[in-house]
């Protein structure tokens, strides 16, 4: 072989070794997301149990393809309602675990989540992966004109249309440490954004998982939280009316008329 035949023939080899190189380095890459996603979802599931989540989202209800999109579900009217991830950053959702989807990074050390569950509902959630993550998460709910978020004793925040008709809600709040201990949290309303608040320390066990989760049946939402409790703060003329209790003694899906007055 001669001088130039070698430099060929190495350059050959190079060639390929970079090229064989480059795709191992691809395929670590490209197993980065999904093996993220993996374990966040183990965290997710972990905090939820698998027995709520369900095999696939109920009739009108879309998880997001991007955590920049928005989650869109019905109310008990039938009417939409979109719910928008606190995401920063657009990132590419992942079905992992029993059937969380996975937004890993939308947010500054922060990963979020969406599961369908049994009852028909959307549970949505923020992982907090350590110290820097925020310690407030955004969810901008987008609902019917006139309708309206109400904060109600139980911590839970109802939907509401203008004349008091149950729309769905968001179930008293919740957050999970790395151990499985609840960590203080709760919500608070801007205009129609839900913000949930989690309540860490020096001492909290990272990751925490929060989870506002909506549901659209008062009967079923009776039992988290929602359609029986009282709403909360000063409401015109210093009362303070509360959802009626008596769901399952014919009202259904709608509270009538208590909440109405918030609006006059």
């Amino acid at each position: 072989m001669n001088h130039r035949q070698r430099l060929v023939s190495s350059f050959a080899v190079f060639i390929s070794t970079a090229a064989l190189t480059l795709g191992t380095a691809s395929v670590a890459l490209a197993s980065d997301a999904p093996s993220q996603a993996e374990g966040t979802a183990a965290t997710v599931e972990k905090a939820t149990g698998t027995t709520s989540i369900a095999p696939a989202p109920a009739s009108g209800t879309t998880i997001p393809q991007r955590s920049t999109g928005d989650a869109k579900t019905i109310a008990a009217t039938g009417d939409a309602v979109s719910i928008a991830l606190p995401s920063n950053n657009n990132v590419i959702g992942t079905k992992a675990g029993k059937n969380t989807t996975v937004y890993p990074g939308a947010a500054k050390a922060t990963d979020l989540a969406i599961q369908p569950t049994t009852d028909g509902g959307l549970r949505t959630l923020a992982v907090l992966k350590n110290a820097t993550a925020p310690r407030e998460q955004r969810y901008d709910i987008g609902l019917p004109d006139g309708a309206r978020l109400v904060k109600l004793n139980t911590g839970a925040v109802a939907a509401v249309t203008k004349n008091g008709t149950f729309l769905g809600g968001f179930t008293t709040p919740w957050a999970k440490d790395a151990t499985g201990n609840p960590i203080p949290t709760s919500y608070r309303i801007d205009g129609n954004a839900l913000i949930q608040s989690v309540q860490t320390t020096d001492s909290t066990a990272f990751p925490v998982v929060a989870d506002p989760k909506w549901v659209n049946d008062a009967a079923k939402g009776a039992a988290m939280g929602l359609a029986t409790g009282c709403v909360s703060g000063a409401v015109a003329g210093g009362g303070a009316g509360c959802i009626p209790g008596a769901v399952a003694g014919g009202l259904g899906g709608a509270v009538a008329g208590v909440v109405g007055g918030l609006f006059d």
